[in-house]
């Protein structure tokens, strides 16, 4: 009671926050929190030019992928890698929430984003799945932020096989052309002459080679009228055609 009087100890605890305070700065938190999620939101919608890239220096480098290898996914699965502001579906909050502890650990804001999902998930251009959230690194790679949705159906690897590239859509096409051409009676193929030439033959080897050009013919027509395309040639591709 009668100890001397110590003036920092008065003045701290003078300087010591009240309830209203608290309250004061608790909310302050929760508005930049707010603010924060909203300039996500916005650049997750506007992206900004290619030319900026964050400056990313904490994260977790097993979740850091080449270029080329997201290109071979995207390939191998028919998929788009593009921008977000052509993803027409809305990307979860669990995504922002990442996004904004990312820029906090790196004290910077990230202003540039990427997804890799199937081609009907983006508004694409026309000139006539299951995401995942990259953000570009100064060294060319790409971050892993978030992934959402549920996994591919195990026949897409299949179904996307023959869209490949052009070699696979030639080997495909050879591939049901010999079918077709195996499993055609020799009668039908020598159209009712009456012929004995046997299964093996010249006749045979004619009817693939004209089954080859017949379904080369309309597989160039059907993708060209509908606007379909090798997944090596549009896989980064912003419009349909």
């Amino acid at each position: 009671m009668f100890s001397n009087i110590d003036l920092k100890e008065e003045l701290q605890e003078l300087q010591k926050p009240n309830e209203n305070t608290i309250l004061e700065l608790f909310n302050q938190h929760i508005e930049n929190d707010k603010d924060q999620e909203n300039k996500i939101a916005k650049n997750l919608i506007h992206c900004n030019p290619k030319s900026f890239v964050a400056d990313l220096k904490t994260y977790n480098s097993d979740d850091v992928y080449d270029l080329d290898n997201i290109k071979s996914i995207a390939v191998k699965f028919r998929l788009r890698f593009l921008p977000t502001k052509y993803f027409k579906n809305e990307i979860p909050n669990d995504a922002i929430f990442k996004i904004k502890s990312l820029e906090k650990l790196n004290n910077t804001t990230i202003k540039q984003f990427y997804i890799l999902a199937p081609s009907q998930n983006f508004d694409l251009e026309d000139v006539n799945k299951d995401p995942l959230l990259f953000a570009p690194l100064k060294n060319g790679k790409f971050l892993l932020i978030h992934q959402w949705g549920t996994d591919l159906k195990w026949y897409k690897k299949i179904t996307s096989l023959p869209l490949k590239s052009i070699e696979s859509i030639l080997v495909t096409i050879g591939l049901v052309a010999f079918l077709i051409a195996s499993l055609t009676p020799t009668w039908l193929i020598l159209n009712g002459a009456e012929v004995d030439m046997g299964y093996f033959g010249y006749h045979r080897i004619a009817w693939f080679i004209y089954t080859f050009i017949l379904i080369c013919s309309l597989t160039t027509f059907m993708c060209f009228s509908q606007g379909v395309y090798p997944s090596e040639y549009q896989w980064n591709k912003k419009t349909y055609n």
